[in-house]
């Protein structure tokens, strides 16, 4: 059980990161773009920030997701 727990935490996170998805939307949402996040964030690759952006965009996400 403690390992589909991890997963599905796994699944809230940047890919690669430890920074929670719910950071990069309050980015967006506050008019900051990729490069404003990965500045905040330089050790996150740009490829792995469109990888979040695009799981966002394919599922719905609510704020369940961001916990």
């Amino acid at each position: 059980m403690f390992n589909i727990k991890q997963n599905s935490t796994k699944k809230n996170l940047v890919p690669k990161s430890k920074i929670p998805i719910a950071y990069l939307i309050d980015y967006i949402k506050e008019g900051f773009n990729i490069s404003d996040f990965i500045a905040s964030y330089p050790w996150v690759k740009r490829k792995n920030v469109e990888k979040a952006l695009e799981e966002i965009k394919n599922r719905e996400f609510t704020s369940g997701y961001a916990i």
